[in-house]
């Protein structure tokens, strides 16, 4: 029987989720998304997600791939019945080769933290009394320009890849807000939350900026400080142009044009 591949693009609060990944009795966003097609399609669905955001993590622009033997009706797709702080952003046919984690070419983040009389539960509050330096952060993550890879950024895992190098950085402040952006080919086990982790620790003079790239270059893994998971959102995911689902739209893009020039 014939099977037609699908993407959806998918934004959710992670506040109350156990992650991506399902997990038996526990509420997760894979989990919410297959229930919801399977009821939708009559047909029991596997959802693959680019990437698989840990407990409390955001997303605002994740993507999953399904196949169905089903006829699929795309506004059904966009109206889909899912948990409250979950929606589809978007829905449209992909190759039949198409597969969300597998076929993408990267991935950018944000790790927001505020501090002050600033709360926002989408950030890492660093307290009443913080006064970060930022420069400090930024001078720290320009010590990893040229890096061959960031192995010692991720926490154990299975992987045995090292984590390769990030493709573009910013860390931009407002007030008493700040925001860090990464942008990788991939990222490994709790990175983005290392990373921001030992930048927070820096920027409140707990660590200095020279401490970052032998940490980020070691073998061994993470040894600093890993900030908490709400801080951090999934912005972007990229493919290349020609199987890209959601060509020319508002945070799905090709990565091998948004790099552009060298990382800053």
């Amino acid at each position: 029987m014939e099977h037609t591949t699908f993407a959806l693009a998918l934004a959710y609060r992670g506040t109350g989720l156990a992650g991506w990944q399902r997990q038996p009795g526990r509420p997760t966003a894979q989990g919410a998304v297959e229930d919801a097609l399977s009821s939708l399609l009559g047909e029991r669905i596997r959802v693959h997600g680019a990437a698989r955001t840990d407990a409390g993590v955001h997303a605002e622009r994740q993507v999953a791939s399904f196949s169905s033997s089903r006829p699929v009706d795309l506004q059904a797709l966009r109206r889909l019945s899912l948990p409250a702080g979950m929606t589809v952003v978007a829905a449209a046919p992909a190759g039949g080769s198409f597969h969300a984690r597998a076929s993408a070419t990267g991935k950018r983040y944000r790790y927001r933290y505020c501090w002050g009389a600033v709360r926002d539960p989408a950030s890492w509050f660093l307290g009443s009394d913080a006064a970060p330096h930022w420069e400090a952060a930024r001078a720290a993550l320009e010590s990893l320009r040229g890096l061959p890879s960031v192995p010692g950024l991720a926490s154990p895992s299975t992987h045995k890849s090292p984590a390769p190098p990030l493709s573009s950085w910013a860390l931009d402040e407002r007030g008493e807000e700040a925001d860090l952006t990464v942008t990788a080919p991939a990222f490994r086990k709790h990175e983005v939350r290392n990373l921001a982790g030992h930048l927070a620790a820096i920027a409140l003079g707990l660590a200095t900026p020279q401490s970052l790239a032998p940490l980020a270059g070691g073998r061994r893994p993470w040894r600093g400080a890993t900030a908490p998971p709400h801080g951090l959102t999934l912005l972007e995911v990229f493919y290349p142009p020609q199987i890209d689902p959601f060509p020319g739209s508002d945070g799905v893009t090709s990565f091998a044009a948004e790099r552009g020039p060298p990382p800053r």
